[in-house]
């Protein structure tokens, strides 16, 4: 009777301790989910925010099962692979760029986002922004099997992206139209057409590696520009506001003392203040970057960007202007700037 008693007493403490274990994991798990909603809040706040997501890359490498990605998400990567396989020139990658921004936001734990982010982004020329999109790949796919073929791409794009931004301190600029006020420092020039591509992955799921590591095309070297064109002035263009036409000041491109271009972003009133977080000039196109803040709301964000080419003639700017803010909103459209 007593050694019946002993089984069951231990049988009890076996089970004690499996349901201690299991309410344990559930415990784990519910935190790990709360805390991932978290660093997702906050990022969808601030989507360039690269430390918060790499706190979300690395929570959900813990986390058994990882979360899995929304159909939204899926849907934005396939979206961009079928942009990307038809893409041409920088227009068409951009398009892709867009797409896998996307996904790479709504499911910051998806390798292949950032891989084909990368991807797209060499092809259009960006260098700095694919070799930071290429570490995220490495970060969200530890035992990646193309692990040593990125990494040796992520040296050449340094490289790429420092030989791009001397020649830009190196190259002449032409005598300012127009005095303007004083601005923040240029940045790094825009990168050239790159030398080099990785292919993009055409399957989406986190499982799946790709079946090419390197796709390598040979081109030849650019041709040395004794001049660049002249962007500087003021820069305008037209836009419909509430059914009437308007006339919008966009920015100032001067040169300082130390012979530098630099841009001055335009004045929208007293609460408001915007800073350049890129202004790239490379032969006729730049591409520039200004981050609006409110002295009034804190929270407050929006990005202003602008993909442009200029005329033959160098009288106009034609090409994109997107826009992103607090809470998602997104708007891509086409602009063509003049000089006033």
């Amino acid at each position: 009777m007593n050694a019946v008693i002993r089984i069951m007493l231990a049988l009890a403490m076996v089970g004690s301790i499996v349901t201690q274990g299991i309410a344990s994991s559930k415990k784990s798990g519910g935190a790990s989910q709360e805390t991932l909603n978290q660093y997702m809040d906050d990022l969808k706040k601030n989507p360039a925010d690269a430390a918060t997501r790499e706190k979300i890359i690395k929570l959900v490498l813990t986390m058994k099962p990882a979360p899995a990605a929304s159909e939204e998400a899926e849907r934005h990567m396939a979206r961009g692979t079928a942009f990307a396989s038809k893409a041409v020139d920088g227009p068409g990658y951009k398009k892709a760029i867009v797409e896998f921004e996307a996904a790479a936001n709504l499911a910051p734990w998806m390798p292949h986002a950032y891989f084909n982010l990368g991807v797209v982004q060499e092809k259009a020329g960006y260098y700095a922004e694919a070799l930071q999109s290429l570490k995220f790949y490495l970060m969200a796919a530890p035992d990646a099997k193309n692990a040593r073929e990125v990494k040796n791409k992520i040296y050449a794009l340094e490289v790429d992206a420092e030989v791009v931004q001397q020649a830009s301190k190196s190259a002449p600029a032409a005598v300012p139209s127009a005095p303007s006020a004083p601005a923040a420092p240029v940045a790094p020039s825009a990168p050239a057409e790159a030398a080099k591509s990785l292919p993009v992955m055409g399957k989406t799921t986190l499982e799946i590696e790709p079946e090419k590591q390197l796709n390598i095309i040979k081109m030849p070297p650019p041709e040395k520009k004794t001049k660049l064109p002249s962007f500087i002035g003021s820069w305008y263009f037209k836009d419909t506001l509430r059914g009437e036409e308007l006339t919008l000041h966009a920015f100032d491109i001067s040169k300082n003392a130390n012979g530098d271009i630099i841009v001055t972003p335009p004045k929208r009133g007293a609460d408001s203040y915007a800073t350049v977080n890129q202004f790239d000039i490379n032969e006729k196109t730049m591409k520039l970057q200004m981050k609006w803040k409110m002295k009034s709301v804190a929270s407050y964000w929006k990005t202003e960007t602008y993909d442009l080419t200029l005329s033959e003639d160098g009288k106009t700017l034609s090409g994109t202007h997107n826009q992103r803010s607090i809470g998602g909103r997104n708007v891509d459209v086409d602009r063509t700037l003049f000089r006033q």
